[in-house]
């Protein structure tokens, strides 16, 4: 295969729409898809032609269950790389269909990113083959990113004051080797966030690798992080070398931090107290220089206090955090993101879109509960439908409120403007915002309930403000 031609994938799954939908979608990323209804058929298409990359289902209503299927694939064609999609995963299979020798696994229902990345990586994992004699293959954990480009685009946009001021932040501590903690919503951007940090840091040229815990079984996860030993549990038939131990003095970003089990909590703890790991039934103590980014949407402290998070590890992780605010709650990060999503959707596309006013309405007004992750796929899905290039709420897929009424009552010009000399403009709107919740909070004898309802905001988004302007929680 080479730079030129399509890779070739082939789907299998019982259930026509979901090989419909693969085939769409694939296509759309210039790969050359087949489809198969059955195992049979598969194995039948196998004999005509090669497949670097399988897609199948684990549980088909068949003569040739999975395991079996999975297992003669894996006989006719060592080299595929084979990812296997169940709607009834569970740890048992995907601990089986690995150590088999899938290379990943993915349960129903999926998003559309998650399957682009598996098949991205396992297409150049594919690739590599054919310069290797013995198979080589990728992992249910993300594999390294492109050194030039990341898993994705780094430009940070950062358009309104909090966002600006954890970018700062984020470039004053990049270049040390300090462990750091991003917390935040899921969809926040906590990913893009730690490898604009590994950008630019003095490690931007050695490896990134961004491993999200809370996607890979605790058993698995151990083997993953760390390595493991030939013999050391069925299936590993040779010795394979952990993310600590390959990423070398790299960047090692892991995501859903606060979904890994005690036991993995305690052997992470170590390795960040003694910097040397073990692989999994070895002894040796191997040391490493990595630099660790962790990430986590829930919250720790709580975590801690019902002894489901352990209060050492977190001090470890934490030695800086990076809060990232919801998207609701920065709203003039949305536009800027959504023309910057637009504008790669165009240039993949060749199509210069273009948002309608209906579109622009909504955008300003929705509070996009999904956050960035939610803006992106809005984006998408409203470039993939558009007419004539036009991206309207009619070309979504699923349905959203009607845009939010401006108020008409709010006065235009409440304030004299004096624009006889400089101004700071973030410092007068903080100032204004902070009168009018401070304002709030004295009519409402400082209940933040009927606070929030009075100035309309959720009591996190009140929280956050308060915080930000420095605003008391009493009369004080």
């Amino acid at each position: 295969m080479t730079s030129s031609e399509k890779a070739k994938i082939l789907v299998i799954d019982d259930e026509l729409s979901m090989r419909q939908f693969l085939q769409i979608l694939l296509k759309k990323e210039g790969y050359d898809v087949t489809t198969a209804e059955n195992g049979e058929i598969a194995l039948g298409k196998l004999k005509e032609e090669k497949f670097p990359v399988i897609l199948m289902d684990y549980n088909m209503p068949e003569a040739i269950d999975g395991i079996d299927l999975l297992n003669e694939m894996l006989h006719r064609s060592p080299k595929s790389q084979i990812v296997v999609i169940t709607a009834y995963a569970s740890t048992e299979q995907a601990i089986k269909a690995i150590e088999l020798g899938a290379v990943d696994y993915v349960s129903k229902p999926f998003n559309v990113a998650e399957i682009r990345d598996i098949v991205k990586k396992c297409v150049t994992a594919a690739e590599q083959l054919q310069t290797k004699t013995e198979p080589v293959r990728t992992t249910a954990a993300k594999q390294p990113a492109d050194q030039k480009n990341g898993t994705e685009t780094v430009d940070f946009v950062a358009k309104s004051q909090q966002m600006r001021q954890i970018l700062e932040l984020a470039r004053r501590i990049a270049p040390t080797d300090s462990t750091v903690l991003i917390t935040g919503d899921s969809g926040t951007g906590k990913e893009v966030l730690a490898n604009f940090i590994h950008k630019n840091s003095g490690r931007a040229d050695l490896p990134w690798y961004p491993i999200n815990c809370g996607a890979i079984p605790e058993n698995l996860l151990e083997s993953e992080l760390f390595g493991h030993e030939k013999g050391s549990f069925t299936g590993a038939y040779q010795t394979k070398k952990g993310y600590f131990e390959v990423a070398g003095n790299g960047t090692l970003f892991l995501d859903e931090i606060g979904e890994l089990g005690e036991n993995m909590q305690v052997k992470l703890l170590r390795v960040l107290q003694e910097r040397v790991f073990t692989r999994v039934g070895g002894t040796e103590k191997i040391p490493t220089g990595v630099r660790l980014i962790a990430a986590t949407n829930k919250n720790l402290q709580e975590q801690i206090k019902k002894g489901k998070f352990r209060e050492d590890l977190y001090f470890r992780l934490n030695v800086i955090e990076l809060y990232i605010p919801p998207l609701a709650e920065r709203r003039e990060d949305i536009m800027p993101l959504a023309e910057m999503f637009l504008k790669q959707f165009s240039e993949k596309a060749g199509t210069e879109f273009k948002f309608s006013n209906e579109i622009l309405e909504f955008l300003r007004t929705y509070d996009f509960p999904g956050n960035v992750r939610e803006l992106k796929n809005i984006v998408e899905r409203g470039t993939i439908f558009a007419t004539d290039g036009l991206v309207t709420l009619t070309n979504f897929d699923r349905n959203y409120p009607e845009p939010k009424q401006s108020n008409q009552q709010v006065q235009t010009n409440p304030f004299e403007i004096d624009l006889s000399h400089n101004i700071d403009l973030d410092e007068i709107l903080a100032g204004i915002e902070k009168q009018y919740i401070v304002a709030a909070l004295k009519k409402t004898g400082y209940n933040r309930h009927d606070t929030c309802v009075l100035l309309n905001l959720t009591e996190r988004m009140l929280r956050y403000r308060m915080s930000k302007l420095g605003i008391k929680d009493d009369k004080e």
